[in-house]
């Protein structure tokens, strides 16, 4: 392994980073100390966790607290720094993302959390709501804005188109929206937080090749990035840069520089010298027809299916039983 010979420095929302790892916003972020150690783990850039409008509603200093942040994060660290978005009404989006522009952050990524339930409301009114967001955040501040949504669309290449012509910089593939369980002792909702595993990458995996030089949008990769592997994967399907975040919680920041040392060896493997250049090489779009390869992958695997190694159903009882009579 010849780390030196590797440049894995990467263009993220018109931004130079020193490599693809970003941080994404999670309880990590609070401190300023915990930002200096991911800088100095390797970390390419670092996103803040979310400003939410309805602390804002309740005690107006909350949104002062979140601006000094990003100001004395600006002083700590050299890497860029990117806020975090949550907002409720139309005046808390542009209004609170005017603030944190002013605040001095490089960039803004948008959490959008838009859930109706209402039979009333088509399809086409929810996705309209994210576009008018963005268009009023992008009109009010002069910083790359890029979108976190949700994989819950029934065209996301359409969705794309218009959330570049609505005046967003990037999109990041895909929010992992924490579903509820049952507590059956309580008999009541469930809160345990389940981290994200690599298997779960497999859908930004496939909606970022789908996506790659469709529309002239930054594309980055989040949920169940942990290894090198996955990186450098994202990257050869087109990805820009990739949001780390349950890996870190279960290892702690430094656990970056082990993902560097993989990414390094997998480049070594692969005999690819430059992210930038390797980027987007074995996109589905690369490759001839996207959906013609998506229909036939999709048919090899159910058509093999009683090839491929399952665990039994039956492996998981005696698991089952056996935490149950712990509790």
């Amino acid at each position: 392994m010849k780390p030196s010979l590797h440049d894995i420095s990467v263009n993220y929302l018109g931004l130079q980073l020193c490599s693809p790892f970003i941080p994404s916003a999670s309880p990590l972020g609070e401190h300023v100390e915990a930002l200096q150690e991911m800088e100095n783990c390797g970390a390419g850039a670092v996103v803040l966790p979310s400003l939410f409008q309805e602390p804002y509603e309740r005690d107006s200093r909350h949104p002062n607290d979140y601006f000094e942040k990003i100001a004395k994060a600006k002083e700590a660290i050299k890497i860029p720094v990117i806020a975090s978005l949550n907002a409720t009404t139309p005046e808390g989006w542009t209004t609170l993302a005017a603030q944190i522009a002013n605040a001095g952050a490089d960039a803004l990524e948008l959490n959008i959390y838009h859930l109706s339930l209402s039979p009333d409301i088509s399809s086409a009114a929810v996705e309209q709501a994210y576009i008018d967001i963005v268009k009023e955040v992008t009109g009010s501040v002069k910083i790359p804005v890029a979108v976190k949504l949700p994989p819950f669309f029934t065209n996301l290449s359409n969705m794309a188109k218009e959330l570049r012509e609505a005046g967003a910089s990037g999109l990041v593939l895909f929010n992992r929206l924490y579903q509820p369980d049952i507590d059956l002792l309580s008999m009541g909702p469930g809160y345990t937080l389940r981290l994200s595993t690599s298997s779960e990458n497999r859908l930004p995996l496939r909606w970022i090749s789908l996506l790659y030089q469709q529309e002239v949008v930054y594309l980055a990769a989040s949920t169940g990035i942990r290894t090198g592997a996955d990186v450098l994967k994202m990257i050869l399907n087109g990805a820009s840069a990739t949001q780390l975040c349950s890996i870190l919680l279960q290892r702690g920041i430094p656990w970056l520089k082990t993902i560097e040392g993989e990414l390094h060896q997998w480049m070594d493997m692969c005999k690819i010298t430059s992210l930038k250049e390797a980027r987007g090489m074995l996109s589905h779009r690369c490759m001839g027809n996207p959906g013609q390869i998506e229909r036939e992958e999709y048919r090899k695997a159910l058509q093999g299916y009683a090839r491929i190694d399952v665990p039994s159903w039956q492996d998981e009882i005696p698991i089952q039983a056996e935490s149950l009579l712990k509790i």
